[in-house]
């Protein structure tokens, strides 16, 4: 199927059964495909497909999203409530970095009805952006220890809303 020689690689294609976009989160080893289907031309897309290859989660399954947003399962159609299961501290480390709205790896708030309230209502209509954010950014220098940026933790204070 291909003339690759690296041991792991990320193998970008718009070929699947259906549309879509698509990429298991975290490195497999080997063949990795990463699918951006019709619909997913967008940097959006494509960043936060990258994101999910680079390890992410959508920050909406965050172990303490439930401080920071109320999942209104009703609202979300049977084949997409997976996408809102809430992971184990265990199963997504955070690396304390604060939950973050802005998140390319965050839906926006609505499919056609309200998906997800937040706490602070001041963040409704700004759930998930087009751009890669300073925290998603900073999440994957953690993941990846990056030098330079051990600091990137203490400078954060969490505010939790109850």
């Amino acid at each position: 199927m291909n003339n690759f020689t690296e041991t792991d690689y990320l193998f970008v294609t718009d070929q699947d059964d259906g549309d879509g976009c698509l990429s298991h989160v975290g490195k497999l080893g080997g063949y990795q495909p990463l699918i951006l289907g019709p619909g997913c031309e967008t940097f959006a897309h494509t960043a936060h497909e990258i994101g999910h290859a680079l390890g992410m989660y959508h920050t909406q399954n965050r172990h303490d999203r439930d401080h920071h947003i109320t999942v209104n399962w009703a609202n979300i159609p049977d084949g997409l409530k997976d996408q809102y299961v809430k992971l184990t501290e265990k199963q997504n480390t955070n690396y304390g970095l604060p939950y973050d709205y802005g998140s390319i790896m965050h839906y926006g708030s609505s499919i056609k009805q309200p998906s997800m309230t937040p706490a602070d209502i001041n963040y409704k209509t700004t759930m998930g952006s087009p751009m890669i954010s300073f925290i998603d950014l900073s999440m994957i220098n953690k993941r990846y220890r990056c030098k330079g940026t051990e600091y990137i933790t203490d400078s954060y204070k969490t505010k939790q809303l109850t």
